[in-house]
């Protein structure tokens, strides 16, 4: 069997995976190729990789919350990250890189000002 056949073999099995399993939670997970990309970031950096807002990402529990010189993950005023150094949109969702942790939320994540909220 050919490299590019295994290869699509396992692309198939793991979007069909995927299927399953948000057919199941009734919740989109990452995409393959969102994991892999953030799994390579996650070993160049050096730093953990993290799905605590995934979930409420997806169901607009959370924003990117920016006061005009930092930007973070926002859910409430206990629960938001370091500030955000980079950030990749890959496939739909980003990959969020903050000064302690690398994060993969929803691309469909709001990006507020904190003015706005005020």
């Amino acid at each position: 069997m050919s490299s590019s056949t295994r290869q699509s073999q396992q692309q198939q099995l793991a979007v069909r995976g995927q299927q399953a399993s948000a057919a199941v939670t009734g919740l989109p997970l990452p995409s393959p190729e969102t994991l892999v990309k953030a799994m390579k970031l996650s070993l160049k950096l050096a730093k953990p990789l993290d799905f605590y807002f995934y979930e409420e990402s997806c169901r607009d529990g959370v924003c990117i919350m920016h006061d005009g010189e930092d930007m973070v993950i926002y859910k409430n005023d206990d629960e938001r990250t370091s500030p955000i150094t980079k950030t990749f949109k890959s496939e739909e969702q980003f990959i969020v890189i903050t000064e302690n942790t690398i994060y993969i939320i929803s691309a469909t994540t709001p990006i507020r000002n904190l003015e706005e909220d005020a």
